[in-house]
């Protein structure tokens, strides 16, 4: 977090001192998060060692200015900014007119057309889980959604089977991850400039995983296969002057960032909505239930989601309870008002959803699993109150992609088997995403 004068704002309280902060932050981040909105109310001065401070805010009126209403006056907190150092400058990191221009040129990437298009892809790749499946095996849930989810992302960017680089993809996700803290911490810089471990592991294995990527880019010769993968759309783009409006380093970051974040959080989403439905025998029944109805035996399809409203439900359920990308850092660049907090330029706000979205404020029965409450006749949350793909013009570009496989995975899965995770409450490990720490061992039954 960035130096930060106090915000004017009269309820705003501070909770502990510096070091107190930090060590409880690194301790268990979610409790400490949680322990801000309990203690100090929906916002909080939070100060932090070394003049790095920041605002916490958890009042969905707030979250909708800072994402929405006044998206332009912010960048990304530092953890993203930092994590230019795997995804580069690609979509997810790029700022300003340079995110702008990226953004203009990849959107029709992600056009609904296209996008339905890949659903053939994603039920494909769950069928092939389904099939190696066995009545009674035992298997890590996380791995084998974290497996699928990566040869859906590898077939639909690159049309190629990328499973026989997971060991590689792998690898480079977990360096990431045993150093993703660091970027919160004073000093954090003057840290990757030491021959520590975790440095040098994680720049081998970024050098490793770039020469994978850009062979893959540069492999492509002539024109693209009769279904043209993301990249070839990439590829595709053209600047005004006919020129290709990407080079092959920027499409390797927008591939990056695609292959790595866009796997790695529906993988986490459907490995916590497994344990959702195991802890919840009601809510499964009905989704095998209305699977059965609408689909019979006969594999789903990207038009079949919209006759799967109770199945879409117990995805965006499971983003509530687990979102993935579980907070957000947003650092002020010029002196804003936010309702009735002011922040000046260069001042951080941290919000989460992990505790927007289990706020009694904003949800009845907010820790109970409950697909029921995103169906009619109930009302939709207040602006501000579920963000799990962001908000505004930062909203995730690939919120229907993965949407959709959620919805397809659990479509193909659900009907033909029941997953019993063996630990009723797994411990997470809250990092870049929600992982259930040391995976989710778990029993398969067919139905």
């Amino acid at each position: 977090m960035t130096s930060v004068r106090q915000p004017r704002v009269s309820t705003a309280r501070r909770p502990g001192r510096g070091w107190q902060n930090a060590a409880a932050y690194l301790r268990d981040p979610l409790g400490y998060m949680e322990s801000l909105r309990r203690r100090s109310g929906e916002i909080a001065f939070v100060p932090f060692p070394g003049g790095h401070s920041f605002v916490f805010v958890s009042e969905p009126a707030l979250i909708r200015r800072l994402l929405v209403d006044e998206g332009s006056a912010f960048v990304k907190g530092r953890a993203l900014r930092a994590a230019r150092r795997l995804l580069g400058d690609g979509l997810l990191t790029s700022e300003g007119t340079d995110h702008l221009r990226r953004r203009r040129l990849i959107q029709p990437v992600f056009h609904r057309a296209l996008i339905d298009r890949y659903g053939e892809a994603m039920v494909t790749a769950a069928e092939r889980t389904s099939v190696r499946w066995r009545d009674g095996a035992v298997v890590d849930v996380n791995a084998e959604m974290t497996g699928l989810a990566l040869d859906i992302v590898g077939r639909t960017i690159f049309d190629a089977d990328v499973e026989s680089e997971a060991p590689e993809i792998r690898r480079v996700l977990n360096a990431g991850m045993r150093v993703f803290h660091r970027f919160l911490l004073p000093g954090g810089e003057l840290m990757w400039r030491l021959p520590l471990p975790a440095t040098r592991q994680f720049n081998a294995a970024r050098g490793d995983f770039d020469r994978m990527i850009l062979s893959l880019i540069r492999g492509r010769q002539g024109p693209p296969a009769a279904a043209p993968d993301l990249i070839d759309h990439l590829l595709a783009l053209r600047s005004d002057d006919g020129s290709r409006a990407l080079s092959d380093e920027e499409i390797r970051d927008e591939a990056v960032t695609l292959l790595l974040a866009g796997h790695e959080t529906t993988a986490q989403a459907l490995t916590w909505a497994w344990h959702l439905l195991a802890r919840n025998p009601e809510p499964a029944e009905r989704l095998r239930s209305e699977l059965v109805e609408v689909l019979g035996d006969r594999p789903a399809t990207a038009a079949d989601a919209a006759a799967l409203p109770y199945t879409q439900a117990v995805f965006k359920e499971a983003l509530r309870l687990y979102p993935p990308v579980w907070a957000l850092a947003r650092i002020a660049t010029r002196d804003v008002r936010l309702g009735r907090l002011s922040l000046a330029e260069g001042g951080t706000v941290v919000i989460s959803q992990w505790v927007v979205h289990r706020d009694p404020a904003n949800f009845d029965r907010p820790l109970a699993f409950d697909p029921d409450r995103w169906l009619p006749p109930h009302e939709p949350p207040a602006a501000g109150a579920y963000f799990p793909f962001g908000a505004g013009s930062r909203l995730c570009i690939g919120e229907r992609f993965a949407s959709l496989e959620g919805v397809l995975v659990l479509a193909t899965l659900a009907r033909r088997w029941r997953v019993i995770p063996h630990d009723p409450a797994p411990a997470i490990d809250a990092r870049f995403t929600l992982r259930p720490r040391g995976g989710m061992p778990a029993t398969v039954r067919a139905v």
